[in-house]
């Protein structure tokens, strides 16, 4: 998949919704991602979203991602950041250390963005990058996960 490398920031993933940030791309991410936190030895991924328009799009092929590379998907529907951070902190017995928030946070109406913890750790820097490498490469775990 081609992406739009700008997207990808220190801390999270942002960009204009319908340029850097699509359904395919929320999609792919959620592939990337699950990958990773199958490498990691998580079982479920919490999701959560902010108001934003945009959001539930993109939390749909999010999710669909996520299940497609094996994962279980825990949609904690419209919260705030610290409420995924929370989950996923709290769910450790039941495989689940990782969450992603579908948010564009202080940026205009027009963008969107992730902000991910992965096996317990907000990921950021070169983990980030990963991300961008697998999807580009299609690099994905395959496996029956479920929403």
């Amino acid at each position: 998949m081609n992406v739009i490398a700008s997207a990808f920031k220190a801390y999270d993933i942002r960009g204009i919704v319908g340029q850097a940030l699509t359904a395919e791309f929320a999609e792919h991410l959620g592939r990337a991602f699950g990958s990773e936190a199958v490498a990691a030895g998580e079982k479920a991924v919490v999701v959560g979203r902010d108001g934003r328009l945009s959001g539930p799009g993109l939390v749909e092929a999010l999710k669909r991602g996520l299940a497609a590379a094996g994962i279980d998907v825990v949609d904690l529907g419209a919260v705030t950041t610290p409420m995924v951070y929370y989950v996923a902190a709290t769910r450790g017995q039941h495989g689940c250390h990782s969450g992603i928030q579908v948010t564009g946070s202080h940026n205009p109406k027009d963008w969107n963005g992730f902000k991910m913890v992965l096996a317990g750790r907000a990921i950021y820097g070169a983990e980030i990058q990963r991300l961008r490498e697998r999807m580009q490469a299609e690099d994905y775990a395959q496996g029956p996960g479920r929403i």
